[in-house]
């Protein structure tokens, strides 16, 4: 199992600049990118803020961070329409886990798939990230 963490780049800025509707706007196409470019056995959903997971069964971490990359490609290709039409260049950065020992828990995989979206983040936005293995 493999997890992404995504965060949507500079979103209190959307909202700050665009208002608190435009941000819905931006959260509910966000939403609907992600159900559309992940696989059945997929799940992704809204983990607080701007932030969203997708939980991945059966894929190791070279295929979750290809997945990724595929995403963030998609969200940022296509601006965002927010209000009466207006559009918006919206990126997202992202950090990858995978399970890496049969006890390794849920909080453990959540700590390094934020480790990692932290990185990604520090490193400019837009980007994904990988967990750094055996790194504590």
């Amino acid at each position: 199992v493999s997890i992404l963490l995504a965060d949507i780049d500079h979103f209190k800025k959307i909202n700050d600049i665009h208002g608190h509707a435009a941000g819905d706007d931006v959260l509910r196409e966000f939403g609907r990118r992600l159900r559309e470019n992940i696989r059945p056995i997929d799940l992704a959903c809204r983990y607080g803020g701007e932030e969203f997971v997708v939980i991945m069964p059966e894929t190791n971490q070279s295929l979750a961070q290809a997945a990724g990359e595929r995403i963030r490609r998609l969200v940022g290709e296509m601006p965002f329409a927010i209000g009466r039409g207006d559009l918006l260049n919206v990126t997202m950065s992202g950090g990858v886990a995978t399970v890496i020992a049969p006890d390794d828990g849920v909080d453990a995989l959540i700590k390094r798939a934020d480790e990692a979206l932290y990185r990604a983040k520090s490193n400019g936005r837009n980007t994904i990230e990988i967990e750094n293995m055996g790194v504590g």
